[in-house]
């Protein structure tokens, strides 16, 4: 009985991902729920169901779920295969699906879903950009320059309570996770020069949200790999608090 109700979640799910029924995901997610996209980034529920107002899937399937139980818990391995237009652009092919579910009661609620691919062939050949080429970047010069001229505008990507504390001059804040619910709205203009930033070269969440504006659209998006510990280290100006 309990596979069957776990391939029941999923295709309820498949339902409202198609209708964009964002109603329905506080039936069929867990207060804890979290959604890891193919990009990586992270959303919770209230975020899931708000990347709706910003796509719409014209046809959208659960493809051959496997169902493997363990006890209160069930794991489903399946493909996703999406026809999807994302904020005017075409979002459509075919991923991985692995989908966590956990027992609450006498119901099956989804406690995390991660996304990878697209999938190719084994026999495709590779890319023509390399999947590990990273956003092209800019130099601290540089950025100082396109900011002391205002002709970029700058995002920090790291976590409000690191923006509030310090940030480049009149930089936005915005997070890879929090990107395709808020994007549209703190970067209304896709054609602008973006200059994105996080801490350092080891820091993943500039070129992480680098990697997300370009998904949605974004055309002239520019990596500070270097980060903010560079530019504190240059003794050059920061900011703090809300910001611009």
């Amino acid at each position: 009985m309990s596979r069957q109700q776990i391939l029941d979640l999923v295709h309820r799910f498949a339902d409202a991902e198609l209708n964009g029924d964002t109603a329905a995901y506080e039936r069929l997610l867990s207060p804890d729920f979290t959604g890891i996209g193919p990009v990586g980034f992270v959303l919770d529920g209230r975020q899931w169901a708000a990347r709706h107002e910003d796509l719409t899937n014209h046809a959208f399937e659960v493809l051959d779920p496997q169902v493997r139980l363990y006890g209160d818990a069930a794991v489903v391995t399946a493909v996703q295969r999406q026809r999807t237009t994302a904020r005017g652009h075409d979002a459509s092919g075919s991923f991985r699906l692995t989908l966590v579910a956990v027992r609450d009661g006498d119901r099956w609620a989804i406690a995390n879903l991660q996304l990878s691919g697209p999938l190719r062939p084994p026999t495709a050949p590779p890319p023509s950009t390399p999947a590990t080429a990273g956003p092209e970047t800019i130099s601290r010069d540089e950025l100082r320059t396109a900011i002391d001229a205002g002709t970029a505008v700058t995002v920090d990507a790291l976590p409000a309570p690191a923006y509030d504390r310090r940030h480049l001059p009149s930089a936005l804040n915005l997070t890879a996770e929090d990107a395709p619910a808020s994007a549209g709205d703190v970067l209304p203009d896709r054609a602008a020069r973006i200059v994105v930033y996080s801490t350092d070269t080891s820091c993943t969440r500039g070129p992480d949200l680098a990697a997300e504006l370009k998904r949605l659209g974004y055309r002239n998006v520019r990596l500070y790999a270097d980060g903010i510990e560079d530019w504190v280290a240059a003794g050059l100006p920061i900011e703090a608090g809300g910001g611009a």
